[in-house]
């Protein structure tokens, strides 16, 4: 099913006008019983394979379209933290709205917000860049591709001490 829905979001993002990186960016989902859910309740992981999704939407919906076709751009979830308000059952139709709300030298800080009948059930930050076939993109680096010189929007302060704790966390090292 995810490849069926990263079709649709693809499709959907190529044949739309191209959007600011800043603007939001909604996509609307069936929650398929037995497929996103347990019997009723959608599965913890649906949630990121939606924001996955949304993902997609925002490279190739926004200015960083051309760039991520020539250049083979993707987009990589570097970290995430999400809290969920109510469950969200089976037939519900979500809408998922993204914001890119912030980036620093490494990475863009995305807000990701699910709603069922314009009711919030879940919301999520992600830390995430773009890849190339080179490697990662810097936020900078990907706006001089463009061409364009863009400032960060000021940082939400919810997101401060998310940012501050994943900044400390440092990658388990490898035993040899």
């Amino acid at each position: 099913m995810y490849r069926i829905r990263f079709i649709y979001v693809m499709l959907k993002s190529f044949l739309s006008p191209s959007k600011k990186l800043l603007d939001e960016f909604r996509l609307r989902f069936w929650v398929i019983p037995f497929i996103d859910t347990d019997v009723s309740i959608m599965f913890t992981q649906t949630y990121s394979l939606y924001m996955g999704l949304a993902r997609w939407n925002i490279v190739f919906n926004s200015e960083f379209r051309t760039a991520a076709l020539k250049k083979g751009w993707m987009p990589v979830t570097a970290s995430e933290t999400i809290t969920n308000r109510k469950p969200i059952k089976a037939f519900s139709k979500v809408t998922l709205v993204t914001k890119t709300v912030y980036w620093d030298e490494q990475r863009f800080y995305l807000e990701h917000t699910f709603y069922v009948n314009n009711v919030i059930h879940a919301q999520a930050y992600v830390a995430g860049l773009l890849r190339s076939t080179k490697g990662p993109i810097k936020p900078n680096e990907g706006f001089k591709e463009l061409g364009i010189s863009k400032e960060s929007p000021p940082m939400p302060n919810k997101l401060q001490s998310w940012i501050d704790f994943i900044a400390r966390e440092k990658p388990a090292d490898k035993a040899s």
